[in-house]
């Protein structure tokens, strides 16, 4: 456990430009710095920073400004949080418009204490907003991308400006920790400065905007996740009815205001305070013509259903990030100590209400025994308890009803297993607090539905088992967060390319992820895409996507395409198929898989971005050579087109090469078949398609409607790895800094 670590620190000390070992065998360097004292070199920079190492301000470069942060141990920074607070407490903080039967918002971890007011949106006010962003939208989408971005700015900087108010109320309204919320703060701002600066330094967005779209966002992150729609939608020149989760109305006016400050017409961004009832009548009006929704599976379900309904030539976009069934898998190699550390951060940072969080830790039979008790004893000593407290671990849960729904999982359980329970704090009587829990679990499948708290399963696998751990895993449908502890560089790449996830930990905890540095996001049961932070988000919100293929811009590296692509376009080339031709050549070019993006981020760590199949490509076509193109689409990408079986597609099948034929699937009734996307020609009815498949269970099955091109974009899942390259010890990447 201990050797590894020992060697890297070693390797890094004899290794680097500036040891002994290395100058010694340097011809320039004369003896009189070969012989100079260590001790005067280290004291002549005084700790200085290393002129290669970006400062935290500059970590992006000239892209764009870091995020503004404070240091909690810091004496100086503790009196201004403090006083700030004390500011924030005075004030008078109310949701909505100024009249109307106000309900009172209370703290989660004081029932007893009021924290302001907020009036639900009704229907006569809906209307009105509705009818404002419609005749609003045109004037917008004229505004400039230099002026968006500077706005967008601005708004980072308002809310960086007012970040001890937004601090307050994520403590006393949402139930964060001071740390947590002050996280939260920082995130919002970095998505008002991502998005800007993608207009300002990426390509030209494509196609027109939207329109009005409506944010529907959670309360498990207030700010960040509400901003982080608001900012996305308007930078792509859409206009927004903004409608926070009911449980968090102050949060949302407060960044609603801050937004307008900075320079966003009132026009432009409207809030509608509410609950279910408030966006539901916004989602099925159809002068909306896009939601960003994340919250639960079953509520994107619905909210896919309402948009299918509506008959238009042009179907409202759907954007849903919803939850995860999220696992770790930890092998034989990985380190204990860092485990424990990691998974109870995933498992119980914001009381388990994230959904990134670890639901379920695996453990190789052979390292159980030793991490179990190491687990136990650090959750012992986590503290449950007031969230404006700074030596709290675990807050509040939302409300009664989230505490409800944990505590039933927990009673279940308890029949068939032991729980180890953190004990509460006698201030916890007060608030909706869940004591955080461990519980050793026999099999994947006892998990039926995500638990949103602090509850973490514990699993042990057999080494030899693994692939089959992976298979159950990928069996929930859930592919948001997944990680992986291990010193095995095969090990590792094996459960990487093995499980379906969106974003992918490597020896380092599974929350927190950086706008920009890990877009987050997932598929599946988690969500339909694009990733939050990531550089497809924007045009996502705009027309005419589902017909264009995007070629990633900015990538580290570039793979040859799908070989099965080539065979199809020499084949095509033989037939004389000349628009077949062109259009596999395009892909050629564009088409995702294959494409490596190294982020910007801090040392010590490696982000990387890429690109994977989503899985089967529906080709719904009446015509020979419509087909031929949705066949080329889902082989770009490397999906395996699924046809449904006739004579005159068997015998379309028996011409192709065979490299080609053997990727197709068959269907006797698309109705029935299992899909991830669906690829419509010019002559098919995909407003029937969508229809049809929105009444599914399970994920939402995006439709592309091309003829000739299909956006490939769409047909792939952006998967993001992180590796703590520092975990074995140290950061081998500094060696060759002089």
């Amino acid at each position: 456990d201990t050797l590894l670590p020992y060697l890297v620190r070693r390797l890094l000390e004899n290794g680097a430009n500036t040891s002994f070992v290395s100058q010694v065998a340097d011809p320039q360097l004369d003896l009189a710095q070969l012989l100079a004292d260590p001790v005067a070199q280290a004291q002549a920079v005084r700790g200085a920073a290393h002129p290669r190492i970006a400062r935290p301000p500059e970590l992006y470069g000239s892209q764009r400004a870091n995020s503004l942060g404070l240091d909690l141990n810091d004496e100086p920074a503790l009196a201004a949080i403090e006083s700030g607070f004390d500011s924030a407490a005075r004030r008078p903080w109310h949701a909505g418009e100024p009249t109307g039967p106000a309900g009172e918002v209370r703290s989660p971890a004081d029932r007893s204490r009021r924290i302001g007011t907020a009036v639900e949106a009704g229907a006569a006010q809906l209307e009105h907003a509705l009818a404002v962003a419609h005749d609003a939208a045109p004037a917008w989408a004229l505004v400039s991308a230099p002026q968006r971005a500077a706005i967008l700015r601005a708004a980072a900087d308002r809310l960086e400006a007012d970040r001890l108010s937004l601090m307050w109320l994520g403590v006393h309204e949402a139930g964060r920790t001071i740390g947590n919320t002050l996280t939260e703060v920082r995130e919002a701002a970095d998505f008002c400065r991502y998005y800007s600066s993608l207009l300002e330094g990426g390509p030209p967005l494509p196609g027109e905007p939207l329109g009005p779209v409506v944010a529907i966002s959670p309360w498990n992150f207030p700010l960040a996740i509400f901003t982080g729609q608001i900012a996305a939608a308007l930078a792509a020149g859409n206009v927004v009815i903004a409608k926070p989760a009911p449980q968090t109305p102050l949060m949302a006016a407060a960044a609603v205001r801050l937004l307008h400050e900075a320079g966003v017409p009132r026009e432009a961004l409207q809030l509608a305070p509410g609950g279910a009832a408030v966006g539901a009548h916004l989602v099925r009006d159809a002068r909306l013509r896009g939601v960003l929704f994340t919250g639960s599976t079953r509520a994107a379900q619905s909210i896919d259903r309402d948009l299918a309904a509506r008959a238009s030539s042009a179907p409202a976009v759907l954007v849903a990030e919803t939850g995860g069934q999220n696992a770790m898998i930890v092998d034989s190699s990985a380190l204990p100590e860092q485990v424990v550390r990691d998974a109870l951060t995933s498992a119980f940072d914001s009381a388990g209400q994230r959904c990134s969080a670890l639901r379920l830790l695996c453990l190789q039979d052979e390292v159980a025994p030793r991490i179990l008790p190491m687990l136990y004893g650090a959750a012992a000593e986590l503290r449950v308890g007031d969230p404006a407290r700074l030596d709290t671990d675990v807050g509040p849960v939302i409300d009664a009803q989230a505490a409800r729904a944990i505590q039933q999982h927990l009673d279940r359980m308890q029949q068939r297993h032991r729980i180890e329970r953190v004990p509460l704090t006698p201030e916890c009587e007060q608030g909706t607090f869940i004591a955080p829990s461990v519980i050793e679990i026999d099999s994947v499948d006892e998990l039926q539905h995500e638990v949103f708290g602090p509850v973490l399963h514990v699993l042990r696998y057999r080494r030899d088992r693994l692939g089959e751990l992976i298979d159950a895993i990928n069996a929930t449908g859930y592919a948001l967060t997944f990680g992986v502890h291990s010193r095995i560089d095969e090990a590792i790449r094996f459960v990487s390319d093995c499980v379906r996830a969106g974003n992918i930990y490597v020896n380092r905890n599974m929350i927190g992820a950086v706008v920009g540095v890990q877009p987050f996001g997932g598929e599946g049961l988690s969500g339909t895409g694009p990733k939050a932070g990531g550089p497809w988000m924007m045009p996502r919100l705009r027309t005419g996507t589902d017909a264009q293929a995007l070629a990633p811009v900015g990538a580290s590296a570039r793979e040859p395409g799908p070989p099965e692509l080539a065979a199809l376009t020499e084949w095509a080339a033989k037939k004389g198929h000349g628009e077949l031709v062109r259009v596999c050549r395009r892909y050629r070019d564009t088409t995702p898989i294959g494409c490596r993006h190294e982020l910007s981020g801090p040392t010590g760590e490696s982000n990387v971005l890429d690109y994977r199949p989503r899985g089967r490509a529906l080709c719904r076509s009446a015509d020979p050579s419509a087909c031929l193109l949705q066949i080329a689409a889902a082989i770009a990408t490397s999906n395996r087109p699924l046809l449904e079986d006739s004579p005159w597609t068997r015998a379309l099948a028996g011409e192709l090469p065979p490299a080609v034929a053997a990727r197709i699937d068959w269907t006797d009734r698309w109705e029935s078949a299992n899909f991830e996307v669906a690829l419509a020609d010019r002559g098919s009815d995909p407003i029937a398609l969508r229809q049809q498949l929105a009444q599914r269970d399970g994920p939402r099955v995006r439709v592309l409607q091309g003829g000739p091109e299909y956006g490939l974009q769409w047909m792939v899942a952006e998967r993001v790895v992180s590796t703590n390259t520092a975990a074995a010890g140290g950061n081998a990447s500094l060696l060759m800094l002089d």
